[in-house]
């Protein structure tokens, strides 16, 4: 029996080698398995890091890019206008020239007309009109410097522009200086 016994219990003993051999392999193999997966995370992880590195760089330089565009486009439309209002300047400079030699105050009122007209039109080939002045009074296109009581016309009415109003694209850059009208009793 104690025969039996041993051999039994050696029996369990090589088993548990067996087994431990065999859950040793199961271990190694498990543990190369992972060493491959972390290998591959590991490059993936390094190929992201460089693509995000090479996103960022294309950003900046983006960046950087736009800027300079932007500054361009700002000096291109700059020279633009300068270039079209040097010719208001000539026309200006010619009138002044020519009222040295004329007395006749006609030609001159029409020079200035003439100038006056040539700016105008710059300014609305660049998007820049001036505010109509026939309408009522209105916050948030006209500035009202004063009021006055008047019977000949209606409250909120503008009875004279004290300086021109203009406007660029729609948007007011400068809101017209005006006189209002106001009923008599408003004024305290």
């Amino acid at each position: 029996m104690e025969e039996n016994k041993e051999q039994t219990n050696q029996e369990n003993q090589q088993e548990e080698v067996i087994d431990k051999d065999a859950l040793i392999e199961q271990l190694k193999k498990e543990n190369e398995e992972l060493k491959a997966k972390l290998q591959k995370t590991d490059e993936a992880a390094k190929r992201l890091s460089a693509l995000y590195q090479l996103i960022q760089k294309d950003f900046e330089d983006y960046k950087v890019r736009t800027i300079k565009e932007k500054e361009q486009i700002k000096e291109e439309a700059i020279e633009k206008f300068a270039k079209a209002f040097l010719e208001v300047v000539d026309n200006f400079e010619k009138a002044l020239e020519s009222f040295k030699h004329t007395n006749d105050i006609n030609s001159i009122l029409q020079g200035i007309q003439m100038t006056h007209y040539q700016v105008i039109n710059l300014l609305k080939n660049f998007g820049i009109e001036k505010i109509e002045d026939n309408q009522e009074f209105n916050p948030m296109i006209h500035e009202a410097i004063e009021t006055v009581k008047s019977k000949e016309y209606k409250p909120n009415q503008i009875v004279k522009v004290l300086q021109h109003g203009y406007t660029f694209k729609g948007k007011v850059i400068r809101p017209a200086k005006v006189i209002v009208s106001v009923e008599e009793e408003e004024i305290t």
